[in-house]
C-alpha cells in the first residue's frame, strides 16, 4: 500500500516509477517486438500486423489512448495464441537492438539520478514484458512489469494476465511493486506521457508528465503536475530531487545540487 503519513516511518520505502513507451523511448518498443514475431513466423501475422495498426494509431496522434492498447492487446493476445514460450523470447531478443535505438539519450543520466537521491526504481510499461525487462536490464533499473502473456505448458493459450496500459493496469502493477509494503508517497516520483500514468501520479508526491498527451497534458493543467520535455527533463527532475524537504536535504541530494551547478 501506498502510505500518505506525513512523516513516513523510517522503514517506508521510496520508489520511482518510470513508464518506458513515450518517455524513456521514443515511441513504442513493442513495435519492433511484434516485428520480430512476424520475421520470425511465430503467431499469426494477421492479429500483428493488427496489432501493429493499432499501436500506430495512438502514437500518430489518430486514436485515443484506451481504445489503441485495447485493439492493441486483443490483436496481440491473438498474434501470439499458440506460440512457443522459447519463440516468444527469441523474438524479443531479436527485436532489442531495433528497440534500444528507441531509448532517448537522457534515459542513463535519469535512472542514475534517480538512484543518488535513494530512490527504489521501477519500470511499469504497457508494452510486453520480454522487451520491457531487457530496457531495464540496460538502464539498470532494479524492477520491470509488462504487458504478460498467460502461457500454459510452453505455449501461450491466448489470454493476457497483465495488461498496464488499460484502465487499472498500472495501478495494479505499482500494487505488485510494492508488494502491499508501506511506501513513502511523499519522497516518491514517477514520470510517464499517457493517461494510465495518472494512476500512479495520483500515488506519489512527486510526478512529471514527460511530453504528455493531449489528455495527460491537461489533467497535469488542472492538478498541477510538472511537465517537461526532452530538453529540460533532466534539469526539471534535478530541481524536483534538489529542493524536496527529504531527498534533497540528505549527503547525497546536496551533492546533486552541486553536480547541477557544474
Amino acid at each position: 500500500m501506498i502510505s500518505h503519513a506525513q512523516s513516513p516511518a523510517r522503514s517506508h520505502a521510496r520508489i520511482a516509477v518510470l513508464d518506458l513507451d513515450g518517455t524513456l523511448a521514443e515511441g513504442s518498443v513493442a513495435l519492433p517486438f511484434v516485428e520480430s514475431l512476424i520475421a520470425g513466423g511465430v503467431g499469426d501475422p494477421v492479429a500483428g500486423r493488427a496489432a501493429l495498426g493499432a499501436m500506430a494509431g495512438y502514437h500518430g496522434g489518430t486514436a485515443a489512448h484506451s481504445s489503441s492498447a485495447a485493439a492493441a492487446y486483443a490483436h496481440l493476445a491473438r498474434a501470439l495464441e499458440g506460440a512457443e514460450r522459447t519463440e516468444v523470447e527469441r523474438a524479443a531478443a531479436a527485436a532489442w537492438p531495433a528497440a534500444r535505438k528507441r531509448i532517448l539519450p537522457f534515459a542513463d543520466e535519469l535512472v542514475r539520478l534517480l538512484h543518488s537521491a535513494g530512490l527504489r526504481t521501477v519500470l511499469i510499461s504497457g508494452s510486453p514484458y520480454e522487451i520491457v525487462r531487457r530496457a531495464a536490464a540496460e538502464l539498470g533499473i532494479g524492477e520491470a512489469h509488462g504487458m504478460r502473456a498467460e502461457f500454459r505448458r510452453g505455449r501461450c493459450t491466448g489470454a493476457l494476465t497483465s495488461t498496464p496500459a488499460l484502465p487499472g493496469g498500472k495501478r495494479a502493477a505499482l500494487r505488485t511493486a510494492t508488494k502491499g509494503s508501506p511506501v513513502d508517497r511523499r519522497s516518491s516520483f514517477a514520470i510517464g506521457n499517457s493517461p494510465s500514468d495518472a494512476e500512479v501520479f495520483e500515488q506519489v508526491g512527486l510526478a512529471v508528465a514527460f511530453e504528455p498527451d493531449p489528455v495527460l497534458r491537461g489533467w497535469a493543467m488542472d492538478r498541477d503536475w510538472i511537465t517537461a520535455d526532452r530538453r529540460n527533463v533532466l534539469a526539471v527532475c534535478r530541481d524536483l530531487i534538489a529542493t524536496h524537504p527529504v531527498l534533497g536535504a540528505t549527503g547525497r541530494g546536496a551533492g546533486l545540487r552541486a553536480a547541477g551547478a557544474r
